[in-house]
């Protein structure tokens, strides 16, 4: 089976830890539970446990590398599947810090989804997980709005969706993908902009051969 990279962007409060812990469950039946989930998060904690750095976007930077790190080991290691989740990989560069790290033999296949719920239900979300809206909640959204309707990325309303919806959702794109002709067009048409911003062209070479 070809290796699969997956990377799932949304703001804080969308449920990507949901998703992340249910994806084995619901996802894992059809790779032989040969999946894992990452979260970018979760690898910031170990750097600056108390989110509290006022180097916090250098660090943003390392945790992201890291994450990459930890990825093209699982898949070099018996794992065919693996799921970033993340709040800080909704731009190009954020994403190359990823793919930076996933240098493998074999060729590998990436795709990028945004969860994009509307704002009157992330703060229901959100209320319910701290009691209050974020005064950060409106710019956290407006940062992340230039990119949502990038040509690499597959834009997901999951307002009226429960977390098994998203990832089956998630899945049947993932499955459209790996015909040959959806895979060379996934490949060179959302992700080439973003693998030709790579200064390692052997690396690019062996991503996209």
């Amino acid at each position: 089976m070809q290796k699969t990279l997956v990377l799932v962007s949304g703001p804080s409060g969308v449920g990507k830890s949901t998703l992340r812990l249910q994806l084995r469950n619901e996802l894992g039946k059809y790779f032989d539970n040969k999946i894992a989930g990452i979260d970018v998060d979760d690898v910031y904690c170990f750097i600056d446990p108390k989110f509290s750095a006022p180097n916090y976007m250098e660090l943003w930077e390392k945790a992201r590398k890291n994450t990459g790190s930890i990825a093209r080991q699982l898949l070099n290691n018996g794992i065919d599947v693996v799921f970033v989740f993340g709040n800080t990989i909704f731009k190009e560069e954020q994403i190359m810090d990823i793919l930076g790290e996933i240098q493998l033999d074999a060729p590998v296949n990436i795709l990028h989804f945004t969860l994009s719920p509307n704002r009157a239900v992330l703060e229901k979300r959100l209320i319910k997980r701290q009691y209050s809206v974020p005064l950060w909640l409106d710019d956290h959204l407006a940062e992340r709005r230039p990119y949502l309707n990038e040509q690499w990325t597959h834009l997901l309303d999951t307002s009226d969706m429960t977390p098994e919806q998203t990832l089956t959702y998630i899945y049947e794109n993932m499955n459209l993908n790996s015909s040959m002709k959806k895979h060379e067009q996934a490949k060179k048409g959302k992700f080439l902009k973003l693998l030709e911003m790579l200064k390692d062209k052997n690396y690019s070479e062996r991503l996209l051969p």
